[in-house]
């Protein structure tokens, strides 16, 4: 199984919306759930990015950029992909090989064109252009993907920004590991409301025995003084940092282990997610000024 399953949080989505949702049927206090929500609204809008992450590794992985001479295939060329977002008439993707381009270091652009409109099995609705620039295979060290959008929409919320990530891996018989990051990224909801967001992480996957016990790992970046910053749709500007790293594993659709630390750069203000020791029980807890609630996330109100 690929690492890029680890990269699909379709079902993460639902958990985190939930959140919001669990919170205002079970708390009275208006002001936890205005926290609250700004956690989720922030969830959602990385998964929106993380989306387009794991939709740039599909493209990445469903082409073959040298026919079988060896030599540099030419384009641009439409080529297909087997995946339930691209599940639609309408879709059109395209590479092109840069002249600079060899079987040992390809480099090129993939666009995927959604039109109009494309509606994937789970009712998401995609429209607009991913572009991606991409130097080197992607599980090779120091390959580099770059993603860039043109008009690009997911459920009617817009999505801007330059997203890359770049293989930081030791060896190619080190464990896969990423660096990750997304600059001057904007996501504007059909009400005009927007949040804006920039972040860096590394991903690593860590293999077990058994690929069933594979799990992901997800920290901040070394150098980085925070994970995430940004502001959201009120307006108010955050920082966000992983002080315990994120783990996932297969099957769970959260992360099992970590935590996440979002402040509110004007006040001070403090809002603490902590996912739990490695147990899948999809729980959270989350803390506002001392004010804790384990939330559920198969719940509803």
């Amino acid at each position: 199984m690929k690492v890029k399953m680890f990269f699909r949080k379709m079902f993460t989505l639902a958990a985190v919306a939930a959140i919001g949702v669990v919170v205002s049927c079970t708390d009275d206090s208006g002001q936890f759930q205005q926290e609250v929500a700004d956690v989720a609204e922030d969830a959602i809008t990385d998964f929106y990015f993380e989306d387009v992450d794991d939709i740039t590794g599909v493209a990445m992985l469903a082409d073959n950029s040298t026919d079988d001479g060896g030599r540099v295939a030419s384009g641009p060329r439409v080529i297909t992909i087997t995946d339930p977002r691209f599940n639609c008439s309408g879709v059109v993707i395209t590479i092109t090989m840069d002249p600079e381009s060899s079987p040992i270091v390809p480099k090129g652009e993939i666009v995927i064109d959604f039109g109009d409109g494309c509606t994937d099995v789970s009712g998401n609705v995609r429209k607009g252009k991913i572009i991606i620039n991409f130097t080197g295979r992607r599980f090779h060290p120091g390959s580099t993907v770059v993603t860039t959008f043109e008009n690009y929409f997911v459920n009617e919320i817009s999505l801007d920004g330059v997203r890359t990530l770049t293989n930081i891996t030791s060896s190619s018989v080190s464990a896969p590991k990423f660096r990750v990051v997304l600059r001057n990224g904007i996501a504007i909801w059909p009400d005009g409301t927007e949040a804006t967001r920039e972040h860096c992480f590394e991903r690593e996957w860590i293999r077990a025995a058994n690929p069933l016990n594979d799990a992901m790992v997800v920290s901040q970046c070394s150098d980085a003084a925070v994970a995430a910053s940004g502001t959201n749709r009120r307006g108010r500007e955050y920082t966000m940092s992983i002080t315990k790293p994120l783990v996932y594993k297969r099957g769970c659709p959260i992360a099992v282990e970590g935590i996440k630390q979002f402040t509110d750069v004007a006040t001070g203000k403090v809002v603490t997610v902590d996912y739990g020791n490695g147990t899948c029980d999809r729980t959270i807890t989350i803390t506002v000024d001392g004010n804790t609630r384990n939330v559920n996330v198969n719940k509803r109100g």
